[in-house]
């Protein structure tokens, strides 16, 4: 009933940050999704649309497990992430940690679903960039991300892998390369 609560109640102040507005903005977005990660694994969604208050006003970011884990990751690495905010990051961590632990399951079920969601994009775009390579060619950097994010959730299934993964990835790189007429 989070979401109850957050229809009915006026929007409560930004928490205090020591990192500059976009670390800070971040940050509430990843503490928002943590916040949900429970009810988000036990719900079908595999896309959760939040919307959070930041310094840099309304935003409504969609949640999956990989988007979280490279959001937590992201600010890990952040140089001006102040030290305050690295405490509310930890707890972050904890709540991910939390969830994992506890929701073996549904954890392993959603990375899947993720990984089975962003191959379908990667495949798509490759699929129509080798029929109109020029249509397509500015959506590179976008479609990039996808390809990045199999990665990331690869590494978070670790051996929870679907069988033949491999073989189905070894084809797309080798046509993403152009080594493949499709």
């Amino acid at each position: 009933m989070d979401w109850l609560k957050r229809v009915l109640s006026p929007n409560p102040p930004l928490p205090a940050s020591d990192s500059p507005p976009e670390l800070a903005a971040e940050l509430i977005e990843t503490e928002a999704m943590a916040a949900e990660i429970v009810d988000y694994l036990l719900s079908d969604r595999l896309f959760w649309q939040l919307s959070v208050e930041t310094p840099l006003g309304s935003q409504q970011p969609k949640m999956t497990l990989g988007g979280l884990w490279e959001r937590i990751k992201k600010l890990e690495a952040a140089d001006e992430l102040g030290p305050a905010d690295r405490q509310r990051l930890a707890a972050v961590t904890t709540a991910w940690e939390d969830a994992r632990r506890r929701y073996p399951p549904q954890f392993t079920d959603k990375l899947k679903r993720e990984l089975d969601s962003y191959l379908k994009n990667w495949r798509y775009y490759l699929d129509q960039v080798s029929r109109d390579p020029e249509r397509w060619r500015d959506e590179y950097e976008v479609e990039l991300r996808n390809r990045r994010r199999v990665e990331l959730v690869l590494r978070l299934l670790g051996p929870d892998a679907p069988a033949g993964i491999l073989d189905d990835l070894v084809k797309l790189e080798a046509q993403a390369s152009g080594q493949v007429d499709k």
